[in-house]
């Protein structure tokens, strides 16, 4: 192969084309690193960092230099929000909101970002027409979805139940368990007023929505025991030991009650012998004491007390403690003077019954919010069925 000498000459064109083509990428990365202002990423950094008052600070002054940068007021607004700053957090959305210069999406999405700061500040009914106004636009589902979380709320549960059931087609799960939910409360507050057919059609509707779910099924047996149908509140009350068995806490001391008033003696006895074979149900203090109660019904405190030892010596628990001493102390008439060991297990029971009281408590998965009483919506965060039905004893 013979060497061309005119290659010598491309030589140098290749090289100058490639220093040129350096020049422009250096031109080119100065100019975009000139449009992004030292406030800008000074304020990144500090949201990396969490670092929010300090990326709020950056983020105004960005602002100021750039006043039609509308990224940087949703950004600054969603920041104020974060930090409790709802004053200024909607005066940042409003500002938007009202412009007329923008897009009818990024007005939208000012209107959205509006509801969620009147729903921070608690303004409950503002938050709800700000949602509202977002019908017919890109924002229109997630308005809807905001709209179900002030109907839960406010514990609007029929207009919950509208929010939540899908026009024409069938709710998801999620949707499901909040219209049970709903349906459920509706009974709860019927059978509280004593309207049990009322309280009976809700319940069934929240079964038949939601069949799997335990609370429709603790709720039909509370009804049948209010009819005076002891034997069918056990009746229902019985699939809770397979398919929900740490939900038999709640239910523990009426169903005990419903099968001796169903079946004496005898019923009684069964219903214990039946609460005993439930995996993991004598771990709950609810049916520790609850069974504990009913064997001092049928053999006395002596067999109930053998029987919580036997329990507390594998499963130690506060509670499970307090029962078994409240069990082993010998009744005495009350003219009689206290012996000085009577006095010392009598302090230890106090003692006992008050660490049990402050530390037994249902408590939220999500928050961990604390309650003595069970609550199916937890009041900290919210949710639903985030409390265990079974009491902690720490």
């Amino acid at each position: 192969m013979e060497f061309e000498y005119w290659w010598l000459l491309a030589i140098p064109l290749f090289f100058g084309l490639g220093w040129a083509a350096a020049r422009s990428d250096g031109r080119l990365a100065s100019r975009e690193s000139a449009t992004v202002p030292h406030a800008y990423v000074r304020g990144l950094n500090f949201l990396l960092n969490e670092q929010f008052d300090k990326a709020i600070d950056a983020f105004v002054e960005m602002v100021r230099i750039e006043p039609e940068a509308i990224e940087l007021h949703f950004a600054l607004g969603g920041l104020f929000r974060r930090r409790g700053e709802t004053d200024r957090a909607i005066r940042v959305h409003e500002n938007l909101a009202d412009r007329s210069d923008l897009s009818p999406e990024i007005r939208a999405h000012a209107q959205y970002e509006l509801g969620l700061d009147f729903l921070k500040a608690g303004l409950i009914d503002r938050a709800e027409d700000a949602f509202n106004r977002l019908q017919g636009t890109d924002y229109a589902v997630a308005a809807a979805s905001q709209r179900l979380v002030i109907a839960q709320m406010t514990h609007d549960w029929p207009r919950v139940i509208d929010l939540a059931t899908p026009a024409g087609g069938k709710p998801d799960a999620e949707q499901a368990r909040i219209i049970a939910q709903a349906q459920c409360e509706l009974a709860t507050a019927a059978l509280a007023a004593g309207k049990l057919a009322e309280a009976r059609v809700h319940a069934q509707r929240a079964r038949d929505v939601a069949p799997d779910h335990p609370r429709p099924t603790i709720l039909l047996g509370q009804i049948a025991l209010q009819e005076g149908e002891a034997a069918r509140a056990v009746d229902t009350w019985a699939p809770l030991a397979e398919s929900a068995p740490d939900y038999v806490a709640l239910v523990a001391d009426r169903w005990l009650t419903a099968a001796e008033t169903a079946g004496g003696p005898a019923g009684l006895r069964d219903a214990i012998a039946r609460l005993q074979r439930v995996a993991g149900a004598v771990k709950s203090p609810d049916v520790l004491r609850a069974i504990a109660e009913a064997i001092v019904r049928l053999d006395g405190r002596a067999a109930a007390a053998q029987w919580v030892r036997q329990i507390v010596v594998g499963q130690p628990s506060l509670t499970g403690l307090q029962v078994l001493l409240d069990l082993s102390r010998a009744d005495r008439p009350e003219s009689q003077p206290a012996t000085a060991a009577e006095q010392d297990e009598a302090a230890l029971l106090t003692l006992v019954k008050r660490q049990a009281d402050q530390s037994s408590r249902h408590v939220c998965r999500v928050c961990g919010f604390r309650a003595r009483t069970y609550y199916w919506q937890c009041p900290g965060c919210s949710r639903w069925d985030t409390y265990s039905p079974v009491r902690s004893d720490d």
